[in-house]
């Protein structure tokens, strides 16, 4: 007597109504996953978006109070 053995490479056709099983399983399985995705993708743009204005606008107000030389110029050594 032998041992049975499984068997995934059977080529035999689905029936309708288990296309159809496998693909609302597919879409209930999948669909939230995707969604989450892009969500997650959406807020992580907007939030560094955000922060990268902000060092933008802090390095514009430090570079418009920093000190300045008499010839207008910024961090310059002048050897003599």
């Amino acid at each position: 007597m032998e041992m049975q053995q499984f068997r995934f490479d059977m080529k035999r056709p689905m029936s309708a109504p288990a296309k159809f099983a496998l693909f609302a399983f597919g879409i209930v399985l999948f669909l939230p996953i995707f969604a989450l995705a892009i969500v997650a993708g959406l807020l992580a743009s907007l939030v560094f978006g955000m922060l990268f204005a902000v060092g933008i606008v802090r390095r514009k107000i430090r570079s418009l109070f920093s000190g300045k030389d008499s010839d207008g110029r910024k961090n310059v050594r002048i050897k003599r």
